[in-house]
């Protein structure tokens, strides 16, 4: 089966554009992929690496090397985003880059894994919708959720990991919608390309299985939708590891599921790969996070319901006098309580 797939990257993201797109080859050897690479000013030495790696295994990359005027205005906030460029809103352009025969693409951000197949996406009938991806946690607020258009009834998807349906972007000429709407929301954006394409599918994205999409440290998404087959998929059979936000398997803290990262760097022959060092905002968070996972993955399950309960009144108790000490605290944790009991 021929499978297009799209990706963005510079010469700073070159090592893990590599172990992405190693693991796409290594876990579709059965199909015939065409990497399409959106860039700017990427390395002729970057450029053959990857072409090499991509003939390694018989497939075939092409490269686009992005004009930075058709993007216009569009910014990144780099106080709130000091990792992320201007090549997050590549992806826009997807619908005119690529050849019209072209349908449907894949879309992967860099800090992805692929684990298995990803042909059966290729064979949604995406009749209707612009995209299939999967749910987001986003919305953070309301201010967010004005951002992308979304009502309350309303949720958002991650773009991180995108079935593109490009005879949809062109029939409705989404491709413009989609610049003019980042052009005019640029600096109230919380999260740019995100919040730009949720704005213009809300309604119109087809909703997939989390198995496509599993974050390092999650247990298991809360949603009602799914059934308990989607969570033993996504819990033992992922078929995308995405690395979101700032927990990425390159930096100086090792995350859960990191392993399968420095496993397609080294497959990918990348030479000498380099670990990060986290940026002094991202340590605590990160440190936090690896230890509520752990608590929850190897002590909860363990724990009796009313053990749990007398514990979880206790730090209440506890929360609730250190709040005695700030500024209108105690009428927060009352509006807390209260919503715990309406609940």
């Amino acid at each position: 089966m021929k499978l297009d797939i799209a990706c963005s990257t510079d010469n700073n993201y070159l090592q893990h554009c590599a172990a992405m797109l190693c693991s796409v080859f290594e876990n579709n050897k059965e199909h015939d992929i065409t990497v399409h690479l959106l860039h700017h000013g990427l390395s002729s030495d970057s450029q053959s690496f990857l072409v090499e790696l991509a003939n390694r295994y018989g497939d075939t990359i092409l490269f686009y090397d992005i004009d930075l005027n058709r993007l216009g205005e569009v910014a990144v906030d780099e106080h709130w985003h000091p990792t992320l460029s201007i090549a997050c809103y590549y992806r826009l352009l997807l619908a005119s880059l690529l050849d019209e025969s072209i349908e449907k693409v894949f879309y992967l951000d860099c800090d992805v894994i692929v684990l298995g197949d990803v042909s059966p996406l290729f064979k949604l009938d995406l009749s209707g919708y612009g995209v299939a991806a999967v749910e987001d946690t986003t919305p953070g607020n309301d201010q967010h959720r004005q951002a992308m258009g979304l009502n309350l009834n309303q949720t958002a998807f991650c773009s991180g990991v995108l079935m593109v349906n490009l005879k949809y972007w062109r029939g409705f000429n989404c491709e413009q919608h989609l610049l003019d709407y980042a052009q005019r929301m640029a600096g109230q954006l919380v999260m740019e390309d995100q919040d730009v394409l949720n704005h213009e599918f809300r309604g119109h994205w087809f909703k997939l299985p989390y198995k496509y999409m599993r974050t390092p440290m999650a247990i298991a998404p809360l949603d009602k939708q799914q059934k308990w087959a989607d969570i033993e998929e996504y819990v033992f059979h992922p078929v995308i590891i995405h690395y979101a936000a700032h927990v990425k398997p390159w930096l100086d803290i090792p995350i859960p599921d990191g392993k399968f990262y420095w496993e397609y760097v080294k497959r990918s022959g990348f030479p000498n790969p380099k670990v990060i060092k986290t940026l002094p905002q991202y340590r605590r968070p990160i440190r936090m996070a690896k230890v509520r996972y752990y608590l929850n993955a190897y002590i909860h399950p363990f724990v009796p319901d009313i053990v749990e309960m007398i514990l979880r009144d206790l730090v209440d108790i506890l929360v609730g006098f250190s709040y005695l000490f700030r500024p209108s605290a105690f009428k927060a944790y009352r509006i807390r309580r209260w919503l715990k009991k309406y609940k």
